[in-house]
């Protein structure tokens, strides 16, 4: 069995793509998700010299993360099936087999908690059609909150109303009953998110914190997921002395992972 160990780009956010994917290999990381914005508005030639890099350096480019919004104006929404188009562009291009998805994003998304029938019906019809555009990539949404995905149950309502063999969940940690949700919804789980708890000294870095990742990740070795997941460091301020120290982590409490050669 093996668990694709990657780390999200986004912590390194204003840094270039092309410099941050040799620095993972070095690490000794699996593969790369790639934060949206690093590669929005890259030419098709930019692309496959991004795709050679990756090969050369060998690191999987596994998952794409731009931003979706679909259930907060019909302007947003319009904006995101063109950005979902192009992302769909961007993975043929960059052999990438995952996009990650949203239905909303940010403190104004709409939860489930307050959706209506009217918000569903859109989330859902948008989703069918995006996922239409390319059967075979995932659209991994992801469990977060303000989102039609915020709970267990709504995740695995959205999923059942999309209906579509290519839309799948994206697993975060922490914030949710990480054994119980991951039992349910495993299954249909592709990517995952990884974080600890943050305060006002650890805004989430994995090796500290309340959240029991080692026994997490002993449950998903035993279950054999063989999918991917992400450290994900979406806040600010993130050093590669972090990044490495994350991979140890991983390289840690994930002993069957194979190590990037």
């Amino acid at each position: 069995m093996t668990i694709t160990r990657c780390f999200c780009s986004i912590a390194f956010r204003d840094e270039a793509i092309e410099s941050i994917i040799p620095k993972l290999a070095k690490i000794g990381y699996d593969g790369v998700e790639i934060f949206g914005g690093h590669i929005e508005g890259k030419s098709d030639d930019e692309l496959r010299a991004l795709r050679r890099l990756a090969e050369d350096n060998h690191i999987k480019i596994e998952c794409l993360s731009p931003y979706f919004w679909l259930t907060n104006s019909e302007e947003l929404r319009q904006e995101t099936l063109e950005r979902a188009e192009r992302f769909v562009h961007y993975c043929t291009i960059l052999g990438c087999p995952k996009i990650r998805t949203f239905t909303d994003a940010g403190p104004t998304g709409i939860g489930s908690d307050i959706a209506t029938d009217d918000h569903w019906h859109i989330a859902v019809a948008s989703l069918q059609e995006i996922c239409n555009y390319n059967e075979n990539i995932l659209f991994v949404v992801e469990l977060h909150q303000k989102t039609l995905a915020d709970t267990r149950i709504s995740a695995e309502e959205l999923l059942k109303r999309v209906d579509r063999s290519n839309l799948k969940i994206l697993f975060h940690t922490p914030g949710w009953d990480l054994i119980d949700d991951y039992n349910a919804l495993g299954p249909n789980i592709r990517h995952m998110h990884i974080q600890n708890t943050g305060d006002d000294d650890n805004p989430g870095y994995v090796e500290i914190g309340n959240c029991d990742l080692p026994g997490f990740f002993q449950h998903i070795t035993d279950d054999h997921y063989e999918h991917s997941l992400s450290v994900e460091y979406c806040f600010k301020g993130v050093t590669w002395d972090r990044a490495q120290s994350a991979f140890d982590y991983l390289n840690q409490h994930l002993p069957q992972a194979t190590a990037n050669t």
